[in-house]
């Protein structure tokens, strides 16, 4: 155990090391004196102490990062290596929401915050979001408790149209009222266990943004939505200018559409968000981009980009730096040897 935990190699023999979170017992002298971890599922800390003397484990998607957890608490490298190098390389459309139901649990149980955790909750509404059409379609989304389905559908980087996030949060309700009925055959009693798992969900869904068509012809006969909020959604229909006054609402903010910016690497992941941030300064909230130019594949030269960006107009260059740090600039007249006071440099 001191060979491994790191937690253990400063306690001396007649000490109790005392891990976050835990509890000691009493005990008569010469017994052993009982540690409880309450944070910990029994089966992983069996696995945990396996590893300690063996160096082998077997993880799995639902388990492994309460296995990080436990891993980061105590001190062993080499295990909490393996489980991030786990999460990295097995992520997929199929598991990530997996992924992020344990990620979320585990950061609520753990004792000093779950910080390793939380950077894979990131991290995995990161993915999902990317890939979100794929995503709400698997049997792992279905399967999101409603905590873990809050925190998806109130991230901006949701890559969804607002109508597919509402069908979305429809079908898994549905799946956990054991409703298979379109909206129109529902009982009373399937609609009300519909409704009941909607509770507290339909407030991340942004209903201001759905087409009208779509709110009168799916949402409102769900009657899932209060009557107060149809009423808003129609007067935000005949009076947008209006609400445009309230450009801080949540509600009223689209969501970041991956196809904005289509096969942008550094307007990805962490920087997402920032797709948004370009439009709302081009003026269009919703503008879709191409990719002319990218130059760790088309070339670094100035005759490079020229080749590729003479002619176009409007452009982004984007910079990332080695840093990390982003900057660039907008220009709305064709490449080349043309000047524009409109153009200007952003970081």
């Amino acid at each position: 155990m001191c060979y491994r935990c790191k937690s253990f190699q400063s306690v001396k023999r007649n000490e109790i090391c005392r891990i976050p979170g835990c509890s000691v017992s009493p005990s008569a002298p010469g017994t052993p004196t009982p540690v409880r971890l309450p944070q910990f599922q029994g089966e992983t800390f069996k696995q945990f102490i396996n590893y300690v003397y063996t160096g082998k484990i077997v993880l799995q998607d639902n388990g492994v990062f309460e296995m990080l957890t436990l891993a980061q608490e105590l001190g062993v490298d080499d295990l909490q290596n393996s489980c991030e190098e786990h999460v990295t390389s097995t992520m997929s459309v199929l598991n990530a929401c997996t992924f992020l139901a344990a990620a979320i649990d585990i950061q609520d149980r753990a004792s000093t915050g779950g910080k390793g955790a939380k950077s894979f909750v990131d991290r995995c509404v990161s993915f999902i979001g990317e890939n979100a059409a794929k995503c709400v379609k698997t049997n792992s989304f279905l399967n999101l408790p409603k905590e873990s389905l809050i925190k998806l559908i109130s991230s901006d980087c949701l890559a969804l149209e607002e109508e597919d996030v509402w069908r979305a949060v429809v079908n898994w309700a549905k799946f956990h009222a054991g409703v298979v009925q379109r909206t129109a055959h529902w009982t009373e009693e399937e609609r009300a266990r519909v409704c009941q798992h909607l509770s507290g969900v339909i407030n991340h869904v942004r209903l201001l943004l759905i087409d009208s068509q779509v709110f009168a012809e799916e949402v409102e006969p769900t009657g899932a939505v209060p009557i107060e909020m149809s009423l808003e959604r129609y007067r935000y229909a005949a009076l947008p200018n209006k609400f445009k006054e309230m450009s801080d609402d949540q509600r009223l903010q689209p969501r970041v559409m991956l196809k904005f910016f289509s096969g942008s690497h550094i307007l990805s992941q962490d920087k997402t968000h920032l797709q948004r941030v370009l439009n709302q300064w081009y003026g269009g909230v919703k503008q879709c981009w191409r990719l002319v130019y990218r130059a760790s594949t088309d070339g670094f030269s100035a005759e490079s980009f020229h080749r590729h960006c003479d002619g176009i107009s409007p452009t982004y260059v984007l910079v990332l730096g080695v840093n990390g740090w982003l900057c660039g600039g907008f220009s709305d007249v064709p490449w080349g040897k043309s000047h524009t006071k409109s153009a200007y440099m952003v970081s």
